[in-house]
């Protein structure tokens, strides 16, 4: 498994897992979100992802930064959606997680929040930026 993807594997437990977050979108974090039909409205779904190198003396490190993105339908309101950003903003931001070998978790930070209307008139949409620190044991 590579530090990317047990990264989005530990930011996706830990959201299913947080009460906080569960009251608001109960088990709905999905890596894409159901087909129309079936989906249930408010959700979180996993965006895009970017990779950088994070090396410093003798620690071999890499960032990355993945999107978190909050759907909720609430007549034309953004407080469901802020209210579930901040829901996933207290359970990830500088939380104390691991992830497994050979992986160390160095920092995990919400770094912003963006909310806003999308252009349908009835879907409220929060964007969030996740970003870490993971260094690899060698």
């Amino acid at each position: 498994m590579s530090s990317a993807d047990a990264f989005q594997q530990l930011v996706e437990e830990t959201l299913l897992a947080d009460a906080g977050v569960a009251a608001l979108v109960d088990n709905r974090v999905y890596e894409a979100a159901p087909p129309n039909a079936a989906r249930v409205y408010p959700d979180v779904t996993f965006g895009p992802a970017d990779t950088n190198d994070e090396d410093a003396d003798c620690i071999d490190g890499v960032e990355h930064v993945l999107q978190l993105d909050v759907w909720a339908r609430d007549f034309g309101r953004l407080s469901l959606a802020k209210r579930i950003a901040d829901a996933i903003r207290k359970a990830l931001h500088r939380a104390d997680l691991a992830l497994p070998d050979p992986y160390a978790l160095a920092l995990i930070e919400v770094a912003s929040i963006r909310a806003f209307q999308d252009p349908d008139g009835l879907t409220a949409h929060a964007v969030i930026s996740v970003r870490s620190i993971i260094e690899t044991e060698t």
